[in-house]
């Protein structure tokens, strides 16, 4: 072989396969996976400029231009390299849950190294580059490639001093790694010193790299995945079981709660003669027909800002204004009233049913949360949930029955019909009204 590039070959071969395997595989996100992802691209480009700076060192005169280029281009890379393996030291260090001082420290010590690197790389770019040997052991000298290796000893010394300083919070793994790089440096430069023909400073990058491989952040993906994909799936049915807001009290809580509503507003839902309705079509018919009903309820949440409560045989409860209390809740669980009665004559005409609903609203306070230990749901206790009941028992067929409360609020802004006063079971004579759509 007319050059010595024999261990600037091996090493490139290293590096490029370290290189199809790291970019093949999903990687963990890191910060220190990213320093190594620059890295392996660094020691290729190093490694490529280094093969092509030999070859041009021994034709130099036929393109001096380019065999400059080429053997500047390669000190550079190396600069990039040394600086990247002290960021790397110092990525790996411990940073949460350390003093601001501490952390400040790091940030100003990433400063002095980036700015290290770049009044490096003037130096190499405005310095001359010398050359000696003959034909196929001829290397580089002189002050552009001192300032490489004046660079590599301050940053062999600083990461000697991180590690010593943090032995206990560094990993032993990641120890490894980042003293191969001390001990390449110091091998290459003692062996160089006495041998200068012989390059094999790209084959100490690459061994530095590939033992790096095998200690980066890379648990396994397939198992991040599914692990992912199984908080997702029992975070979705937590969500079905509970709003939002209350799951994720309960996730940091880790205790059951109740607390008190001034004023929401509740709707009772219920099919008419669903007992004969059973009887005439069966349990299994009705069974199929009722969810698929109550489903079509449910999409409708997505638009109103409306809470399902719950759904205790043919009949539906949903309140509005809890967890999230906001103000007009009554308006916009009326709204939600008549969606439903408009939801129901197009589900019929699908079906060829006649279902009929009776719809009953109240306002007023309540407690909600969740008690006990198992089965959770989200619930409402309280005289206005009891009186909210009522009116959908004693309402009308297809109606939207609403408490006097309720009627208060809505009188300025909707059309009320008032119904004969009625003795409602717990509360005794009172009048309800219907709402004219």
């Amino acid at each position: 072989m007319p050059y010595n590039i024999e261990f600037q070959i091996a090493g490139l071969i290293v590096v490029l396969i370290l290189l199809v395997v790291f970019f093949a595989k999903e990687r963990f996100h890191s910060l220190q996976n990213s320093i190594y992802r620059a890295l392996l691209i660094i020691t290729v480009v190093e490694l490529i400029l280094d093969i092509a700076s030999v070859i041009s060192i021994t034709n130099r005169e036929l393109c001096p231009r380019l065999n400059n280029f080429l053997s500047k281009g390669y000190l550079i890379a190396m600069l990039a390299y040394i600086a990247c393996i002290g960021l790397y030291t110092l990525a790996n260090t411990p940073y949460s849950g350390m003093p601001k001082w501490r952390r400040t420290s790091k940030q100003i010590q990433a400063g002095v190294i980036i700015i290290g690197l770049i009044v490096s790389c003037v130096l190499v770019l405005t310095r001359e580059l010398l050359y000696g040997g003959e034909g196929k052991f001829i290397y580089s000298y002189g002050p552009a490639s001192d300032t490489v290796y004046m660079f590599s000893t301050i940053s062999v010394i600083y990461v000697v001093i991180v590690l010593l300083i943090n032995i206990r919070n560094i990993p032993p793994a990641k120890q490894i790694s980042i003293y191969s790089f001390c001990i390449m440096e110091g091998i290459i430069a003692i062996v160089q010193m006495f041998n200068k023909e012989l390059l094999i400073i790209g084959f100490g990058t690459a061994a530095t790299i590939m033992i790096m491989y095998f200690t980066i952040e890379n648990p396994d993906m397939k198992m991040i995945k599914a692990l992912n994909n199984a908080n997702k799936k029992n975070r979705e049915l937590l969500l079905n079981i509970l709003p939002e807001s209350v799951a994720d009290r309960l996730k940091d809580s880790h205790s059951t709660f109740t607390e008190q509503f001034n004023d929401v507003t509740i709707m009772f839902l219920d099919l008419v003669n669903f007992s004969k309705l059973s009887n005439d079509i069966g349990a299994q018919k009705i069974v199929v027909l009722l969810n698929k009903f109550f489903s079509q309820i449910d999409d409708l949440l997505s638009v109103f800002r409306v809470e399902k409560i719950k759904t205790m045989g043919d009949s539906y409860m949903a309140a509005a204004g809890i967890p999230d209390y906001y103000e007009e809740n009554h308006e916009e669980m009326l709204r939600f009233a008549f969606a439903v009665l408009k939801l129901l004559e197009g589900f019929n005409k699908r079906n060829g049913t006649s279902i009929q609903v009776r719809i009953g609203l109240n306002t007023g306070p309540v407690v909600a949360g969740i008690i006990g230990k198992k089965k959770f749901i989200y619930d409402l206790w309280g005289e206005a949930v009891n009186l909210a009941s009522r009116m959908e028992s004693y309402g009308v067929p297809d109606r939207i029955n609403v408490s006097p409360y309720l009627a208060k609020k809505l009188e300025p802004n909707h059309s009320l019909e008032m119904q004969p006063v009625t003795h409602i079971k717990g509360f005794g004579e009172m009048e309800t009204y219907l709402v004219r759509n």
